[in-house]
């Protein structure tokens, strides 16, 4: 699968800010990672109808906004799909203040349960585990994680809860959307 480079947290953002959608690129990957790991069909388009619903009142997007979201969604998939090893969330770079960056932190994770909300209707049925990292997700969205000052103390808890959003997507993924591949047979006909 080719890895194409994408745009910057900020083109993304500026992008989604001058076609008028209250999004940012934290939440827009959140709400891509959502539907993703919910188990929306990842080899057609239905995603985008569940895409639109949220950021655009299911109007459909400009066709460059469109062209940047199906290149984030493109990243979503290979990045999962590839035993997760890769899958990052997007946020801003560690030069920009950590308060910033835990506020888009958890405006990935308020995306994250929305995508996945509009997907996945059989939470209620997982296993005990899945629906204590939802709620857990949900306490991290709902946050504001206020550091009192930016020193090495602070960048770890902020590091260790991101880490936990990236692995616990990945525990969703693989119990909502990775398909169970048949055994082989290793009988020769």
């Amino acid at each position: 699968m080719s890895k194409k480079t994408l745009l910057s947290f900020e083109k993304i953002t500026q992008t989604l800010e001058n076609a008028e959608l209250y999004t940012n690129a934290s939440e827009t990957h959140g709400v891509l990672s959502g539907l993703v790991c919910g188990g929306v069909k990842l080899d057609d388009k239905s995603w985008q109808s569940f895409f639109n619903d949220v950021v655009n009142e299911g109007m459909g997007l400009p066709l460059n906004v469109q062209r940047v979201i199906d290149s984030i969604y493109e990243q979503v998939v290979s990045q999962i799909t590839d035993d997760g090893l890769g899958f990052t969330l997007l946020l801003p770079n560690d030069d920009i203040p950590l308060d910033d960056r835990a506020e888009a932190m958890a405006q990935w994770a308020q995306g994250f349960l929305v995508g996945f909300g509009m997907v996945q209707q059989g939470l209620n049925d997982a296993s005990d585990d899945i629906q204590e990292l939802i709620r857990d997700i949900r306490d991290i969205s709902q946050v504001a994680l206020d550091f009192e000052q930016e020193d090495e103390e602070s960048e770890i808890a902020f590091t260790e809860i991101v880490e936990y959003l990236r692995v616990g997507a990945m525990l969703c993924f693989n119990t909502f959307s990775r398909k169970a591949t048949p055994p082989v047979s290793e009988t020769i006909h």
